[in-house]
């Protein structure tokens, strides 16, 4: 592999929006792997604890978060340097002609929805992540989805990081060549499964928030189905 070639290449245009998309595509792999997480809530608290337990004591874990950061400041940097070409480079008025051609809220607000999603995550690892652990996983996570402050945020970002990755995903495959008649509706159809996905995480929360048991109210149906 031409190594001239590949530095010639991540200088140009072209070479920031494909860093640009992989790393996008790898920060939405993550998300998914990170909702699956989440889901262990509803099989109680052992299980949840018992993973996170094993994944905070496995010495591989700090590697793979400093490499998450490092994708996620180079896809906030390849975004920014990205936009700001694409404004620069714009002709007057082409944002409205834009509009006119189809473009989607989600592809209009990226910056936005970007913004939103910092915000949310750096929030999401203060309350999470560097805190006192000794209450146990389950118990700190459950009940910070108890207060309406926490949760609202919770449901506005996964809002904005539903609404960017509408756009995001799919933008990222054609970005990369992934672009045939064949292909790209089931590329779009899944891009748009993996936006709505990301509602999980609100959808989460708000069941916490309202201590909605479904345990209970499927015991509840089973007892009256016997009677």
């Amino acid at each position: 592999m031409n190594i001239t070639f590949i530095k010639r290449f991540l200088t140009t245009s072209i070479g920031r929006k494909a860093l640009m998309a992989v790393s996008g595509l790898l920060l939405g792999g993550f998300i998914l792997v990170h909702l699956g997480e989440n889901l262990l809530l509803f099989k109680g608290e052992a299980a949840y604890n018992g993973w996170v337990e094993m994944l905070l004591s496995n010495p591989a874990t700090p590697i793979l978060e400093l490499g998450l950061l490092l994708i996620f400041v180079l896809h906030i940097i390849t975004g920014a340097w990205v936009r700001l070409e694409d404004f620069l480079n714009a002709p007057r008025g082409y944002e409205a002609r834009r509009w006119q051609g189809g473009r989607t809220i989600g592809s209009a607000t990226m910056l936005y929805t970007a913004a939103a999603i910092l915000f949310y995550l750096v929030y999401h690892m203060l309350t999470f992540r560097f805190v006192d652990h000794s209450m146990g996983f389950y118990q700190m996570v459950t009940g910070a989805f108890r207060s309406p402050f926490f949760v609202a945020i919770y449901v506005a970002g996964s809002a904005a990081l539903a609404l960017h990755l509408s756009h995001g995903m799919q933008s990222a495959f054609q970005t990369l060549g992934v672009n045939h008649p064949k292909y790209t509706p089931l590329i779009k159809a899944g891009g748009l499964l993996v936006a709505v996905a990301m509602t999980g995480f609100a959808l989460i929360s708000v069941y916490y928030l309202l201590g909605i048991d479904l345990k209970a109210a499927e015991a509840g149906y089973q007892v009256v189905t016997i009677r």
